[in-house]
């Protein structure tokens, strides 16, 4: 397919055109959050359950188990998003949309989970763990963490942390299909040939994911073109390579059942195509207000929904395990709506905005030698 070549990727502010809300994107998150909420309410193995859920009810577990795939699906969600928000962004804009969008809910989601915990008796941390936690670098320090969710924010990080170098070096559309396609195959390199720290670094089970994402990315801001098609094909096909076994080995260890393999397959594969659906094709002119609103749940929901569900779950399945599980994701909803609404929203834009104005005031100060000037801004080429 011949196309013309497109304008540079400049550091300008964002276009209007990449400010796009994409309503059923945020339907998307939510659908994934609420997948990971059943996975770890009705197939995880826990001790909340007195029976657990594959002996109560083993349709229900066969089912739920594949909740897990919801996280993959996230990740190839922020593979998009991530890109769409650097975009024509500076890196000062870039570090500051990412700190005000993850810290605020977080940091309340984790005090709110350990006082829940040791209201209901918990004593398998201490309260340097949890001021580590609100640091989100638990991991690195080898703290386990407040609520198991959190290992995904630390792949996140890293991610974000990769993506935030190419807004330094700067962004063009050849070096992001490069990128995108290169990075799953490094990565899974570095993993076989025993480069630990590489591969750590790297995320390897998941770049394939995040790199997917960011060419749905490319399809979708710049149309289509054979080299985007290929190379998304391509880095589907890495996923299907790394993450797929990686997932299913994630679902045996923490439910005690296997998954098929081309039952694992189909639903990364459904990931993909998921977000292509929302976001390449008509559908991505629904603009429903509602999925809107409930797609900013998803983060603070994610955040708070499983230690605290299970405390729940422990106190109330002597009403059976339905009624158990509604009242716990119901729980999970209000409280998500309450960091939302409460705290989320309105810190983090007073966040941002600090954030923002003292990043400036930093980058200002760096003046080139000789001159009591700030240094020009690179030009970005494509």
């Amino acid at each position: 397919m011949v196309e013309t070549s497109p304008p540079p990727i400049s550091t300008r502010r964002s276009t209007k055109t990449a400010r796009e809300r994409f309503a059923l994107l945020d339907g998307l998150r939510l659908a994934a959050a609420l997948a990971v909420v059943a996975f770890h309410f009705t197939a995880r193995k826990t001790d909340a359950w007195s029976t657990p859920i594959q002996t109560q009810a083993p349709a229900v577990f066969d089912v739920t188990k594949y909740g897990l795939f919801g996280v993959d699906l996230f990740f190839v969600i922020s593979g998009f998003v991530i890109l769409m928000t650097a975009w024509d962004r500076s890196i000062r804009d870039f570090v500051s949309s990412r700190i005000s969008r993850l810290y605020p809910a977080y940091w309340v989601c984790v005090l709110l989970t350990a006082a829940v915990l040791l209201v209901d008796g918990a004593r398998w941390f201490r309260a340097s763990d949890v001021l580590i936690n609100l640091t989100m670098l638990q991991e690195s320090f080898g703290v386990q963490h407040i609520d198991g969710v959190y290992w995904t924010l630390w792949v996140e990080m890293r991610f974000y942390a990769l993506i935030g170098i190419f807004v330094l070096v700067g962004m063009t559309e050849r070096r992001i299909v490069a990128f995108a396609v290169a990075w799953p195959v490094v990565a899974a390199i570095a993993h076989k040939t025993h480069l630990d720290f590489l591969a750590y670094v790297l995320v390897w089970q998941h770049a394939a994911l995040f790199a997917g994402g960011m060419l749905i990315y490319l399809i979708s801001k710049r149309g289509n073109s054979l080299l985007r098609w290929l190379a998304l094909g391509f880095v589907a096909l890495m996923a299907f390579a790394t993450s797929v076994p990686e997932a299913a080995e994630r679902i045996l260890g923490t439910t005690g059942a296997g998954v098929p393999s081309v039952a694992a397959t189909a639903a990364v594969a459904l990931s993909f195509l998921a977000v292509l659906s929302v976001t390449v094709t008509p559908l991505r002119r629904i603009r429903w207000r509602w999925l809107t609103v409930a797609g900013a749940l998803t983060y603070p929901l994610y955040l708070v929904h499983e230690q605290i569900g299970w405390v729940v779950i422990r106190h109330s399945q002597e009403l059976g395990w339905i009624p158990a599980v509604l009242i716990a994701t119901g729980v999970a909803v209000t409280l998500a709506a309450v960091v939302h609404f409460g705290f989320e929203r309105r810190t983090s834009r007073a966040l941002r905005s600090a954030l923002a104005r003292d990043l400036s005031e930093c980058t200002e100060r760096v003046a080139t030698p000789g001159t009591g000037h700030a240094a020009p801004a690179p030009v970005v080429n494509q």
